[in-house]
This record gives structure tokens, C-alpha cells and sequence, in this order.
């Protein structure tokens, strides 16, 4: 259990009371007191003091002057004033205020046209459309040289009237080039904007605490808009990142249905705690919830189920921003080591209603065995072979066949009959367990608003079978975000996401893609009769129940055993975020913000009576007195159930200032306070009786069991419970200057305290700083370099954190149930460390971004040094301690490397477009400090944290050649002194050479590490008027993972070749050292565990270099038009994901780094976007 006392400051608690939330935007305060003056001139000096420009024509302009008096009013106060004292009607639209008389029909007027009182001229309609076709919603049209004008409508048309023909209309809208037309005899005019690409400097980006411009903002920071997921076919958002940001590496886990991938930035930078990047939604952080219990699958359920990014729709994303660097990131503090994910969702926009419903009907292809394993003649020749050189008391079905035949148990004829059958069997397991499987999506959205209430509501659903029998996944949720403007200076907001779960999988002692993979040919899933067939040569050898007889359990089918024991996991979880702004005085924002996490897991693990895992993996093994397995009256199936439930808060309350100076000095500061809570309970029990069919669980009677036997039974396994707590207190400030808009400075404060740390080190100050010139609005570079669009350089230096929440700086233990002299023991004693501090990471980031060509042509580069001191690494200690070792603040890590993007438009124009871009990061990482200051002496199958190398470097032998006179591995290792200096190579028998002499007299090689050393992607889109195709490649190289080997895969594990024999083998097997004078790579067989097994020879592991195709789409978008009013939108779209890669590896997919696994397969996706 963990559990501190929290000591609040009484400011704490003031701040508490205030809190509520959400992130809005600062307006603009406006002071105006005029006597009898005539609007004309109200107008102008409002457009002084604002942005904001009016158009009016001359009967506007001939209205009796007026009085008003406001100050620090909003332009919506102003409004309100300015109609009540002219009885004018007064429409905002972005910058523009549209000022005309009121009359009956305006109320009813969808286009807000300005009745022009001239003398009578032409009328002229039209549409505003972008490049794509789609209509331009409040684009702004003016008579040039004039004030009068109209704007666009929801649908892109306008309307003017009394226009000369000699007359220019100049169209405007945020975003886009403006582009005047000369109305001539046109009597319809069709207007077609041009993106205005350098507006990338005046994108706000969301760093969860704050927006800010981005060309006021230091950090490095990657974006992904909502509109670039559209078509994409994706489920979840992390498959959204892959290949598509600089810096970030996202690396897929499994093909598990709604399984999340791990997501790396700029490289690992803790080797004990959490890797994973922070998650921040909609302004507060996302926090996961724990399953009781241990998972029972070969991946991890608990992360399937409570990752909190895989709640979150693709449907429901407005943008992602990634926060790299310290200068962006050090905002979030001691949780900001492994960088932040910002997720910004859709939000109803005022005089935008719509409805959306989306789907996406997938099919994901079954894996197939890509490696030449032995068919069924070619196994059976094989067994004959093992059988005639070992002669071995196990073995698959013909060595056991032939074992009878030499004890006269059957006779010759019998014994090459049923060999004969057997060749007449070749089943395919890899098809008889996996299938092609179907999945489906769907999400409905409505959204809109007036200026008083904002509304978006979203429900989603997504239905997926794995590939895998028996294995189904269901999600189901509904969010919910309102926004109530109660005055010009008061907001208020409230968000809702509730997310429900459903997993199903059958399970299995055994791993059913390793049987897939290693079971023989000749057996077969049925009888001819339709009853299940008995595997009676899979079973492993490998002490599942301590014991090394009785593997030929007589009921062992894998299709029975994944239709008969299943595991069920329920999750549910409902977060909720209020939230309250207030401005106030000039230039100041109060922002209070809450968010309420609720998270609850079942599970239940159900195992029928008589099969193979309810005798194996039955609690009460430890009850039979002699032998293995379980008692007969025992062997009755058994039922565990685990639950979950996760609570946590988090309460900001901020203070931020806005306010630009004689239009050149830009001032931002901040200042927030943050209290969060997290607690944690679990229960779990095992009945280890349990009656499936009349879904009755118990326990059995403990008479039958001795007594001796009834105390060494380990009873704490049939339950137990699991509390934990804890919290955590913030301070934060950040300031950002910038002169002109050329000149910027950044710089953030965070304090963090958290209660598992010793009451010394409790709270660590974190900081940054950042500088940028943005060189492209300087004067003498817009006048002499007119093809430079942008320029920025930046430097940034900061401090981040992280801390490993597992470690603790008190003592730990677990009681059990296990006697021992009458008195129950503990299970696990853990020692604490009272001086533990946190993990400290030091940023160093410069940078240079460059648009060309009107922004046709995007650079960017960063060179990133980090450095993480104060690393946790478990240090042994003197035997006089009294323990091995302890967890201490005794590293030192870093990560060098560059960051390289660009993206070019090769083709822009009307119909056509092609986008071409790329981008790379390169890692090097190192252990600068750490407890292992030497490579090993000998070699381990694991790879290893060494001081000097990188985290999870391979240290092993190089295979030197198999010796033709006894089939032995000779390998090269570096020979060493007394003093451990190396001084030379030298080629030894690894199959004979012993432990002892391998520490004393040699040292291993570096053969490389774990994690690719660069990573990066590259993709396309091209579109020619409405049909778009897209491409998404990633790629990663130089790292080494474990390459694929049937002896060390196989059920056998570890254990010698003859053992491994009995299950299916790679072909190439056959070709295997047999007698004296053969030429081989393969080494002799032997019925013990050969030295060669256990250690690591540069043949183990491979590159695991890889360039893979994720994505290959194609999309059609309807012209609106082509629907009238009805159908604002409709997409349909074709996607094939995970279409191939193409790698050196033997393994499954380089991607995952393991050779086994549930694996990722191609899927093709239908998907249906249409909006009203």
C-alpha cells in the first residue's frame, strides 16, 4: 500500500475554492465616449483601437449622429449599444461588422447581403469556393474603393445588387489570398480562393495550459489537424503519428484489436519508470487506469483496456500538437521528460450547425507462416533421423511409434500403416486458428451554437474480431462538450467522455500462435467423426508444474481449449471537466479548471473442467503428495475474477495577461496553480472449483489433502486485495515576449511535489528558456529576398522530469499464506529509499524552419542534446548491507540527435496537387553513468545497460564455424588478463567451454543495441479535383533485435535440440551436423542443454532495419453542389493499411522487435463520411 500524508498551504486551499475551467480567447477591450457624433466616425475609432473593420453603405452612413459611452467593452457590448441607438442591424463575421438598415425580410435573409442605396445598376450573384471546390462560409466581398460590401453565406453564396459594371469586387477570408474581379458583363461570378500558406505563423497552438501563436512560441512543437485524420481508416490516434512527425517514434505493440503502440519522442530517457509521453485532453492530463490481477494473455490486457489515448475517437480530434523540446514542454514539468501530447477536440462553432456520421467496414487479413517449416513427409524422415542417432524416451508421434514397434508393443506393418497415415495428414495450423477478420466503426456528431451556447456531441462505436478464434472486441462511447457565454467577460464550460469496453479472447495454456507456428503437420484439429482430435506431441517439457513426467495428457486439443476457457474484461470509464473564464481589468484572464476521472475494470477468467489449462494451471497443484498436476476431484475447472477501480482529480486554477504595446510589444505571463489525486483499488479471488455450465465456483474439502502438503499450498493466491494512493502539488508560471513579431523570448517555471518522494527531495523546480528571430519580417528581407517566405531560428535551453512511481522511499512487503513454523511468512519484502530524488533531464535544442516559393517549399531542422541526471538504476551492494541491492540516483543518460522534415508542394494548381514529404530523426543514445561500468563476461540472451553503450546493447560471441570433426559451435570472444584488459581474439568451443573459464579468461562483444538509431517516414497526396490518393511509408534502422530461431521459439524454450525435435522444425534442420566430416552452420544435437543455448552468438539477432507501407488510400469528395441544401458533405474513401514492409529480419515484424506475438496484418477499410 502506498499512502503519505499531504500537507496543503492554506493558498491551496484558496485557490481550490475558485476552481473551475476551460481555454478561451482574450478579445479585444475597447473605450469609446463620443457626444453627437456621426457613425463614420464612431466606426473609424473603433477600427483604431481593434482589428475589426465595418462595412456600411451611404444610407448607413447618413443616419443622425449619436452618443455612447463604454469603456473596456467587447466588440458583442459594443454592438448591442450601437443598435439599440440607431435601429440599424449589425452583423459580426470574423473581422468584419456588416452595418445595414433593418427591414422585415432581414430576419428571414439567409445571405447577409448590404443594401447598396445607389443609383440603379446590375445585380450580380455568385459562390466563394476554395481550391477543392468547397464553399468559403463568411468570406468578405467589397466594392474596391469603397466601404460597401457583403459576405458568404453557410453555403459559400452571395448577393450583390447595383453594382456598375466598371466596378471591382475584392474577396477576402482569413486564410486565404484575396483576389480581386472585374464584374464586367458577368452576370454570375464564381470567386476561387487560394490558400494563403504562410499563415503557418499564425496558427495558435495549444500547449494544454495556453494558445499561443506560433510565431510567438520558442518550443518545438508538431501539429496533425482533425481534417488530415478524415479518410485515414485509422481506430486509434496513435496510429495517426506513424511517419507523420519528426522526432516522434511510434512502434506498434501487436495486431491485438484496439491495442495502442508505444510512442517514443526524441529517444528513451529513463531505464526503471514510464517511457510514455504525458497526455493531455482538452487542456487537463489523462490518466490510466490499473487491472487487478495479472494479465493472462501473452500482451498486456491492462494496456489494451485503460490506455487512455485509445478512448479518444479520431472522428472527435480537432488537433494534436507534440511538445519535443524542454522550451515547449518544461510547462508540464517533472512529467514532461518523455515530451506531451496536446489533444484539442471539436467544439461547436457559433452559425455552424451540422450533423456527421462517419463509418469505416474493415477486413484484416490472417498472419501467415512466412517461415519454410518442415511438411509432414519431411517432419517424419526427420524423427526417423533423431530416433537412429539418440533414440530418445520422448518425442513426437513417429519417434513414439517407432519406441513401441523396438518394444514389440506393435509390429512392423503396424508402425509404417500409421506412419503412413500420419504422411497423409498436412494441416495448416496458422489457418485453422486464424481467419481474415471483420471490423466496423461508427461515429455520429452534432455540433453548432449561437453566441450564447455552444454544443458538440459525439457517440462512436467500433466492432473488432481479431484474426485470432474466439477473439472480439467491442467499444462503445459519447462525449459531450457545452459552452455558455453568459456575458462578454464570463464563460463557462463542461465536457463529458465516457467510454465502456468489451474484450473477449479465448485462452490457452499454451501460446496459440506459437502451436500455429510449431505444432506438426500430421496432427489434425478433428476426428473423421467430428470430435476433436488429441495432440499427443505438443506439450512442452519447460517445468510448468515443477515436475518433468505426465506429458501426455490425454485431452490436449488448442481448439478446445480456446472455446472453452475464456477470459472476459469489462472496462468502463467516465471523465468529467468544468470549467469557468473570467476577464477582467485590461488585458487579464482568471481560467479555473477541474477534471474528475472515473475508471472501473472486471474481469473473468473462466476454465472448463477437464481440459488441459484448468490441469495445469489450477492453484492447488501443491495438494497432490506425489507426481504433478492437481487431484482428480480437484480437476473441475476454476473461475478467478479481478476488479479495478481508479479514481483521480486534478484542480488548476490560472492567471493569464495579454496585452500588445503601440502595436509592437506583445506581452504574455501566466501563472497557474495545480492539485491532483490519484487512488487505486483492487480485489481479486480464485475459486478453484468451478462448474461451467451451471456457472457454480467453490472450493473443494481440504480433508483429502495432507497436512504437510496443506501448509506448503501458497492459499494467498486464491485473493487478495491492493490499495494505493497518490498526490501531487504544482506551481507554474510562463512568460512570452515578442517585439514586432521578429524578436521572441519564452520562458517557463514549474514546481513539482509529489508525496512518494522523501520529504528532502520532495519537490524538484523546474525550468526553460527559449529565444526565436523570425528573420522573414524583417524589412530588408521581405524588400531584397521576396522568394524567402519564412525563416526562423531558435535556441532553446530547459529542465524536465520524471520520476519512476514504483519505487518507493519506504519499506514494502507482502504477506502470504504460506506456514512456516505456525507463522505465516511474507511473500516479498521490498527496501525503500529515503533519499530518492527525481529524474532530472536537461534540453539543448537549435533550430531552423524555412518556407520558399510562396511556401511551396518546407524545411525544418533541429539539433537536440538532452542529458538525464539523478538516473535510477538498481546499484548491488556489500553482502554487510543486508541486501543484494537498491534502486538509487546513480545515472547518467543522454540523447543527441537531428531532427530533419520537409515538405514540398510539387504541383498546386486548380485540379491538381501533389504533396510530397519526409521527415528523419536520428538518435544516439548513451549511458554516460551507470552501476554496470563493464561489458560482461558472458554473454546473456537479454540485452544489457552498460556504461558507455547505448540502453539495451547485445554483448555476446561471434560465430566463427561449426567444427566438422565433432559438430561443435566455435565462436570468437576476446581474451583478457588478470587485470581484465583485453589482449586479443580468440576462437573457443562454446559447446564445452564452461561458466567458470568463460568469466575468468574472456569478455563478450558489443554487437549492438535494441532501438533503432533513426527513424522517421515519408508520404505523398495527390489529388486531381475530388479524388485524393495517399501514401504513409515508415521506416526505422540500426538497431539489432532477436532473430528468429525454432529451438529457442519453440515450446521447448531453451531446452536441447532433440527435446525441440519432438514439435515441428525448420527445414533447414534436416541439414544438421550428424557425423564426423559434414559441412555445416547447424551444430550437432544432444540430449542436454548445450552452452551454445544459453548464450548469446552474433547469428541470434539480426538488423532490425524495416521500411513499411502503412497506408495506401484513396478518396473521393462529393461536390456540394451536386446535393443542393441537403448533403453539406459526402467522402468515400478506400484504404489498405500495413499493405507490406520490407526488412532482412527472419522474425514476424521488425516493428514489434519480437519474434512472437500477436501479430499485425494487412487490413482493408471501406469508409463513409457524409455531413448535413
Amino acid at each position: 500500500m502506498k499512502y503519505r500524508h499531504w500537507r496543503a498551504y492554506p493558498i491551496h486551499w484558496v485557490l481550490l475554492c475558485l476552481a473551475v475551467f476551460h481555454v478561451g480567447v482574450v478579445l479585444a477591450q475597447i473605450n469609446i465616449s463620443v457626444r453627437q457624433k456621426s457613425l463614420p466616425g464612431i466606426f473609424s475609432q473603433i477600427e483604431k483601437q481593434s482589428n475589426y473593420v465595418f462595412l456600411y453603405d451611404k444610407a448607413v452612413a447618413a443616419v443622425p449622429a449619436i452618443s455612447i459611452d463604454c469603456t473596456n467593452c467587447s466588440i458583442e457590448r459594443l454592438i448591442q449599444l450601437l443598435e439599440k441607438e440607431t435601429k440599424l442591424e449589425f452583423k459580426l463575421s470574423g473581422q468584419q461588422v456588416l452595418v445595414k438598415k433593418k427591414t422585415e425580410k432581414s430576419a428571414e435573409t439567409s445571405t447577409p447581403a448590404v443594401a447598396m442605396q445607389t443609383d440603379q445598376r446590375d445585380t450580380i450573384k455568385g459562390k466563394v469556393v476554395d481550391e477543392n471546390g468547397k464553399p468559403v462560409v463568411g468570406a468578405t466581398l467589397l466594392i474596391k474603393g469603397t466601404k460597401i460590401g457583403t459576405s458568404t453565406d453557410k453555403n459559400g453564396n452571395f448577393k450583390m445588387q447595383r453594382i456598375s459594371p466598371a466596378q471591382t469586387i475584392i474577396t477576402n477570408s482569413i486564410g486565404y489570398h484575396p483576389m480581386e474581379v472585374l464584374v464586367g458583363a458577368q452576370k454570375t461570378l464564381t470567386v476561387a480562393l487560394k490558400i494563403k500558406a504562410q499563415e503557418i505563423e499564425d496558427v495558435v497552438v495549444s500547449t494544454g495550459l495556453q494558445k499561443r501563436e506560433r510565431s510567438k512560441l520558442v518550443g518545438n512543437v508538431s501539429s496533425i489537424k482533425g481534417e488530415d485524420l478524415e479518410g485515414a481508416g485509422i481506430t486509434t490516434i496513435d496510429k495517426a503519428l506513424r511517419g507523420k512527425m519528426t522526432g516522434v517514434y511510434v512502434r506498434s505493440n501487436s495486431g491485438r484489436p484496439g491495442e495502442t503502440g508505444s510512442i517514443v519522442i526524441r529517444g528513451s530517457n529513463t531505464m526503471t519508470g514510464n517511457a510514455e509521453p504525458l497526455i493531455i485532453l482538452d487542456g487537463m492530463p489523462l490518466q490510466n487506469g490499473d487491472v487487478a490481477g495479472m494479465d493472462k494473455t501473452s500482451s498486456n490486457i491492462n494496456s489494451l483496456l485503460t490506455n487512455g489515448i485509445g478512448n479518444i475517437p479520431p472522428e472527435d480530434i480537432a488537433t494534436i500538437d507534440i511538445l519535443r523540446d524542454a522550451t515547449a514542454a518544461s510547462i508540464y514539468g517533472a512529467r514532461a521528460a518523455n515530451g506531451v501530447i496536446v489533444i484539442t477536440t471539436k467544439r461547436g462553432e457559433v452559425g455552424k450547425d451540422y450533423i456527421n456520421y462517419s463509418t469505416k467496414q474493415g477486413l484484416t487479413m490472417r498472419p501467415e507462416n512466412s517461415f519454410s517449416f518442415m511438411n509432414s513427409a519431411e517432419k517424419i524422415a526427420f524423427e526417423r533421423q533423431i530416433y537412429d542417432d539418440f533414440h530418445p524416451g520422448y518425442g513426437g508421434r513417429v519417434n513414439q511409434l517407432l519406441m513401441q514397434a523396438d518394444n514389440g508393443t506393435i509390429t512392423q506393418d503396424e508402425l509404417e500403416r500409421r506412419i503412413g497415415e500420419l504422411g497423409d495428414i498436412n494441416t495448416d495450423w496458422m489457418g485453422v486458428l486464424y481467419s481474415p477478420a471483420y471490423q466496423q466503426t461508427h461515429n455520429v456528431s452534432m455540433s453548432g451554437g449561437s453566441t450564447k451556447l455552444q454544443y458538440n456531441v459525439s457517440l462512436n462505436y467500433q466492432d473488432a474480431n481479431g484474426t485470432l478464434m474466439e477473439n472480439k472486441f467491442k467499444q462503445g462511447g459519447m462525449s459531450a462538450k457545452l459552452t455558455r457565454n453568459i456575458n462578454d467577460k464570463l464563460l463557462v464550460d463542461f465536457n463529458l467522455y465516457t467510454t465502456i469496453k468489451k474484450n473477449k479472447e479465448g485462452q490457452s495454456k499454451l501460446d496459440p500462435f506459437r502451436y500455429a507456428m510449431f505444432a506438426n503437420p500430421y496432427e489434425k484439429p478433428y476426428n473423421s467423426d467430428g470430435t476433436y482430435a488429441w495432440d499427443k506431441s505438443y506439450r512442452s517439457v519447460d517445468n510448468d508444474l515443477n515436475y518433468y513426467s505426465d506429458l501426455n495428457y490425454k485431452t490436449f486439443n488448442i481448439l478446445r481449449e480456446l472455446r472453452e476457457n475464456t477470459l472476459s474484461t469489462d472496462y468502463g470509464n467516465a471523465r468529467g471537466q468544468l470549467g469557468v473564464e473570467w476577464k477582467f481589468l485590461d488585458g487579464f484572464q482568471y481560467r479555473g479548471s477541474a477534471v474528475l476521472n472515473y475508471t472501473n475494470v472486471q474481469s473473468m477468467d473462466e476454465s472448463r473442467e477437464g481440459t488441459y489449462r484448468s490441469w495445469a494451471d489450477n492453484r492447488l497443484n501443491g495438494a497432490k503428495t506425489t507426481g504433478a498436476g492437481i487431484l482428480e476431484k480437484f480437476n473441475y475447472g476454476f473461475l478467478e475474477e479481478n476488479s479495478g477501480k481508479t479514481i483521480d482529480y486534478t484542480v488548476r486554477n490560472t492567471i493569464e495577461y495579454n496585452k500588445t504595446f503601440v502595436e509592437k510589444h506583445y506581452v504574455q505571463g501566466f501563472f497557474a496553480n495545480e492539485v491532483s489525486e490519484r487512488t487505486n483499488n483492487r480485489f481479486s479471488h480464485f475459486n478453484p472449483v468451478y462448474l461451467q455450465d451451471y456457472r457454480m465456483a467453490g472450493y473443494p474439502s481440504w480433508d483429502d489433502i495432507p497436512a504437510s502438503n496443506y501448509k506448503k499450498m501458497d492459499l494467498s493466491r486464491l485473493g487478495g486485495t491492493y490499495y494505493e494512493k497518490d498526490r501531487s502539488v504544482s506551481f507554474i508560471s510562463s512568460i512570452a515576449y515578442a517585439y514586432a513579431n521578429r524578436y521572441v523570448l519564452n520562458a517557463n517555471f514549474r514546481s513539482d511535489g509529489v508525496d512518494i518522494i522523501g520529504s528532502k527531495n520532495q519537490f524538484t523546480p523546474l525550468w526553460s528558456a527559449g529565444v526565436k528571430w523570425n528573420a522573414h519580417e524583417e524589412a530588408f528581407v521581405r524588400e531584397n529576398l521576396p522568394w524567402l517566405n519564412r525563416f526562423v531560428l531558435a535556441y532553446g535551453y530547459g529542465y524536465t522530469g520524471s520520476i519512476n512511481r514504483s519505487v518507493y522511499p519506504f519499506h514494502t512487503y507482502e504477506l502470504g499464506a504460506v506456514i512456516y513454523d505456525d507463522i505465516a511468512k511474507a511473500t516479498a519484502f521490498n527496501y525503500g529509499n529515503p533519499v530518492l530524488k527525481w529524474e532530472r533531464k536537461r534540453d539543448i535544442n537549435y533550430g531552423i524552419h524555412m518556407s520558399v516559393l510562396n511556401s511551396r517549399v518546407n524545411i525544418e531542422a533541429n539539433y537536440y542534446d538532452n542529458k538525464v541526471t539523478d538516473l535510477l538504476d538498481d546499484v548491488a551492494l556489500p553482502a554487510s548491507v543486508g541486501r543484494t541491492s537498491s534502486m538509487m540516483n546513480a545515472g547518467i543518460l543522454s540523447n543527441k540527435g537531428w531532427e530533419l522534415s520537409a515538405r514540398v508542394d510539387v504541383v498546386k494548381n486548380r485540379d491538381w496537387l501533389w504533396e510530397v514529404g519526409a521527415n528523419l530523426t536520428t538518435v544516439k543514445n548513451n549511458l554516460d553513468k551507470v552501476y554496470n561500468k563493464r561489458t560482461p563476461n558472458v554473454s546473456s540472451l537479454d540485452p544489457r545497460n552498460v556504461e558507455n553503450y547505448a540502453m539495451r546493447s547485445w554483448f555476446g560471441y561471434k560465430f566463427s564455424h561449426i567444427d566438422p570433426t565433432n559438430g561443435h559451435m566455435m565462436v570468437n570472444a576476446q581474451r583478457i588478463d588478470g587485470q581484465g584488459a583485453v589482449v586479443g581474439d580468440e576462437v573457443i568451443d562454446l559447446s564445452t567451454i564452461s561458466t567458470a573459464d568463460l568469466q575468468a579468461k574472456y569478455t563478450t562483444y558489443y554487437l549492438g543495441q535494441q532501438d533503432p538509431k533513426m527513424y522517421g517516414g515519408f508520404n505523398t497526396r495527390i489529388r486531381y479535383k475530388n479524388i485524393t490518393l495517399t501514401s504513409n511509408f515508415v521506416f526505422a534502422d540500426g538497431n539489432m533485435i532477436k532473430g528468429f530461431q525454432d529451438r529457442r521459439e519453440g515450446p521447448s524454450g531453451e531446452t536441447d535440440d532433440v527435446t525441440a525435435s519432438r514439435t515441428n522444425r525448420l527445414k533447414n534442420q534436416q541439414y544438421r551436423w550428424r557425423q564426423h566430416g559434414d559441412v555445416t552452420d547447424i551444430p550437432f544435437y544432444s540430449q542436454g542443454t548445450s552452452n551454445y543455448t544459453r548464450y548469446l552468438v552474433d547469428k541470434d539477432i539480426e538488423s532490425g532495419a524495416y521500411i513499411k507501407c502503412t497506408e495506401l488510400g484513396l478518396n473521393w469528395r462529393a461536390n456540394p453542389a451536386m446535393f443542393k441544401k441537403f448533403v453539406k458533405q459526402l467522402q468515400i474513401g478506400l484504404l489498405a493499411n500495413n499493405l507490406f514492409t520490407i526488412t532482412p529480419y527472419s522474425g514476424t515484424d521488425p516493428e514489434t522487435q519480437m519474434a512472437f506475438g500477436y501479430p499485425t496484418t494487412r487490413s482493408y477499410t471501406f469508409s463513409l463520411n457524409i455531413g448535413f
